[in-house]
């Protein structure tokens, strides 16, 4: 994922030390810093198995940040052995490692294209694999309005989302002051919950942080 921030981590590592899940799955491995968090915070058995796709794009060399490998963080950590590295030539390919687990996968993170039809692709597919009473979580559920107000072919999280918890089927639940919303399709529909607005909440999350190429900055200049 190209940036995930550091009580995002350990707010996911809280539900996967809580869930305990046994087969996990990601769509997008980047550096690999979110395969290392739910390998380091699974069981001891647990298999983790994370998908990118097998030709680099801009945006794959964006998320690296200068990395040469695609999840060099993981690999070098002492959990690498219960991660298993999986690419597919499209993004909408299925590889057969991972359909033969079809109904097995007890915790999905879907952070790959972020497109509307990424996301949905990568959804429909992560629904498709997981047991019934997965758990799911998805990145990068920002709701800023200049954010919301952009095409979803460009900021596809959000719509595609919203349109998912309204179909039914499934309960979903952004978790406050994080980019993650979590979901379940065994949990009930009338789960606690605020319905909030974009914009709504306090800064940082109710509108987007100023970064440094926002102020006219590049690397190297003096």
């Amino acid at each position: 994922m190209p940036l995930f921030l550091p009580y995002e981590q350990a707010v996911l590592a809280g539900i996967v030390r809580f869930t305990a899940p046994r087969r996990l799955l990601e769509f997008g491995t980047a550096q690999g810093q979110t395969t290392f968090a739910l390998a380091a915070n699974s069981p001891a058995d647990a298999e983790v198995h994370t998908v990118d796709i097998m030709q680099w794009t801009d945006y794959t060399r964006k998320c690296l940040r200068g990395d040469e490998t695609i999840g060099a963080f993981y690999r070098s950590s002492p959990h690498a052995g219960k991660v298993r590295q999986i690419f597919r030539r499209v993004p909408d390919e299925v590889p057969d490692e991972i359909a033969a687990l079809r109904g097995r996968y007890d915790y999905i993170h879907v952070d790959g294209d972020h497109s509307y039809g990424g996301v949905r692709t990568d959804t429909v597919t992560a629904l498709d694999l997981a047991a019934p009473d997965a758990i799911f979580t998805w990145h990068d559920f920002y709701t800023f309005p200049d954010y919301v107000a952009e095409p979803p072919e460009r900021r596809g999280v959000y719509p595609y989302l919203n349109e998912l918890a309204r179909s039914g089927g499934i309960t979903l639940r952004h978790i406050v002051g994080t980019y993650l919303v979590v979901g379940c399709r065994t949990w009930p529909q009338d789960m606690p919950g605020v319905l909030v607005q974009p914009g709504e909440p306090e800064a940082p999350f109710g509108r987007r942080n100023l970064r440094l190429a926002d102020t006219g900055w590049k690397q190297g200049a003096s």
